[in-house]
């Protein structure tokens, strides 16, 4: 990766560097089922940040509760 010239949006692109490699030695790839995430930006990194906090057993009751509180301040703030 550190070899790798950044691609799209000047990020250095896992697809990119895989396809290099592919280039000189066999590459392995297996299929993922599951969530992805894009902690590549502000937004991706802090939802995947709080889709796992809501899968955390110490803190997803809290997050749960004050999620509920900010939604229900923001539809009262809408609709002033």
């Amino acid at each position: 990766l550190e070899r790798q010239v950044p691609g799209a949006g000047n990020e250095v692109q896992l697809t990119d560097a895989i396809d290099t490699l592919n280039k000189t030695q066999r590459v392995f790839a297996r299929e993922f089922k599951g969530n992805r995430y894009d902690v590549g930006d502000k937004f991706g990194f802090m939802k995947t940040s709080i889709d796992y906090a809501l899968e955390h057993p110490q803190v997803k009751e809290d997050l749960k509760n004050y999620i509920i509180k900010l939604g229900k301040a923001l539809e009262k703030s809408e609709t002033k």
